[in-house]
């Protein structure tokens, strides 16, 4: 599938409204990976996005090739891979920069505050359990037991909103051959 668009059906379209009509790529033909399958450990593997990593990058590397960047996004149901994918170093700086006017306004502004309703725990075979909690308004935060509420400013709430996003799954490449052929006839012929 080295040309991702290539399977996608063509259409005829009058772009000027005046009878001239032109081949176009249809490119509002979805598919989607049945979530049991997507979901299933013994399907994909999990994956850290790094620093430097691209979509066509990691496709590279585990799939042999780049031309399934396609696949390591849609798996992942990321939709704009600008804003879906993690940033790194300057680049985070910048996006925070643009959205907030600079780092200490994101650093000092009030996203949300939580009570706590479990501490993160790890396991003894290596299981690390993520912290439980409660977002609550300010009345509420005020009368909570400071060893029990958090307050999450716009800068820890993207650090972790990016944090969340480097986290992907690769699907087993044993299943390569199946997804790409199921996934040209869904694109060619629909359902």
């Amino acid at each position: 599938m080295s040309n991702y668009f290539s399977y996608f059906p063509k259409t005829q379209h009058d772009l000027t409204n005046v009878g001239q009509k032109v081949q176009l790529t249809n490119i509002m033909r979805r598919f989607k990976v049945r979530s049991s399958v997507k979901d299933n450990l013994n399907v994909y593997y999990s994956y850290d996005i790094q620093a430097g990593d691209r979509p066509d990058t990691i496709a590279n590397k585990y799939y042999g090739s780049s031309a399934y960047a396609w696949l390591v996004l849609h798996y992942n149901d990321i939709v704009d891979p600008v804003f879906e994918w993690p940033l790194f170093g300057r680049d985070f700086e910048d996006y925070l920069k643009g959205k907030y006017g600079s780092i200490q306004t994101a650093q000092s502004t009030v996203h949300e505050y939580r009570k706590i309703v479990a501490e993160q725990q790890t396991l003894y075979d290596g299981t690390i359990l993520p912290e439980r909690y409660l977002v609550i308004d300010a009345t509420a935060y005020a009368s909570t037991s400071p060893t029990a509420r958090r307050t999450i400013y716009k800068y820890d709430w993207e650090e972790e909103q990016n944090e969340k996003r480097r986290k992907i799954k690769l699907l087993d490449k044993k299943y390569l051959p199946q997804i790409r052929d199921e996934v040209e006839d869904i694109l060619r012929n629909g359902l």
